[in-house]
């Protein structure tokens, strides 16, 4: 299934927005009171990717289609991508403090059926 210029939009959509929601659906109250953590790691991880990002594009180590993007531009990037370095980071930092939480209180091993 194809989107047009939509594409990169949708799939990236798709695959951050579903775990994102599962993960504060399940743990609102805990990641509300966390969120500065979860806000500062998002201010990091897009300070950093907006430096490193570059680099790997001049490697062709990847591209940006034109027939897949929507293609307005920010800082260089499509917007999709910063939309990406914004959406894995909350991903990322909800989880990680998600399985912290869940070790801490003990619900670790129940969560992955361990004794």
């Amino acid at each position: 299934m194809t989107f047009g210029h939509f594409s990169y939009l949708v799939y990236m959509l798709i695959f951050t927005l579903i775990p994102i929601g599962i993960l504060w659906v399940k743990n609102f109250q805990f990641l509300k009171k966390n969120i500065k953590i979860v806000w500062m790691t998002v201010i990091i991880a897009v300070i950093y990717q907006l430096i490193v990002d570059p680099f790997a594009e001049n490697w062709n180590a990847w591209f940006f289609s034109s027939d897949k993007i929507l293609g307005v531009w920010i800082f260089n990037f499509p917007l999709e991508n910063i939309l990406f370095f914004i959406l894995i980071s909350i991903a990322i930092s909800s989880a990680v403090l998600t399985f912290i939480y869940y070790q801490e209180k003990g619900k670790f091993n129940k969560l992955f059926k361990r004794k």
